[in-house]
């Protein structure tokens, strides 16, 4: 697959993938810069804005069809909106930790997740990615992105049991 044949695709799906893309790009300097900076507030607006598109278009693309015109895919949405929902409305009552818990989350579990599955065989971005030629490659960049998000989880995790433990007065 070219360029040529992704810019012919129905433009709800050119639309979700932008916004997708968008999201991907965008995501780390919202999570990771300086919460009182405008930067964070700039890119966390674009993040939000770029998510809440990337879900509704995900309702106008057929794909597989469980209950009707939706799927399973579609709960991933909706638990998208929700979660954008309750993180600003966690930030505007005045919890940070779990605005920032929310939406990390949500980075790399919801839209970070969701990507990988979109390098299995026959999916459009593999296609557009890998090419038609080695679209089994998919299936190493879905088990490298596992690892890596493995790897992350299990260093934040660590992370968590050391303050813990230091606030229980415990070592590990």
């Amino acid at each position: 697959m070219n360029f040529q044949e992704f810019s012919n695709a129905d433009p709800v799906i050119v639309v979700h993938v932008i916004c997708g893309l968008c999201a991907f790009i965008i995501g780390p300097i919202a999570l990771y810069s300086n919460a009182r900076q405008a930067l964070h507030r700039a890119a966390g607006y674009l993040w939000v804005f770029s998510m809440i598109l990337l879900a509704g278009t995900s309702f106008f693309i057929d794909g597989l069809k469980a209950f009707g015109r939706f799927g399973p895919i579609h709960l991933l949405s909706v638990l998208t909106l929700w979660s954008i929902f309750e993180a600003m409305r966690q930030i505007y009552q005045g919890n940070m930790i779990l605005h920032r818990r929310i939406m990390t989350n949500l980075y790399w579990y919801g839209l970070v997740i969701a990507g990988l599955f979109n390098f299995l065989p026959g999916r459009l971005v593999n296609r557009a990615v890998l090419g038609d030629a080695r679209a089994d490659m998919g299936y190493v960049v879905i088990i490298s992105g596992a690892v890596c998000l493995l790897g992350w989880h299990l260093k934040d995790r660590r992370k968590f049991l050391a303050r813990a433990a230091v606030a229980g007065g415990r070592k590990f």
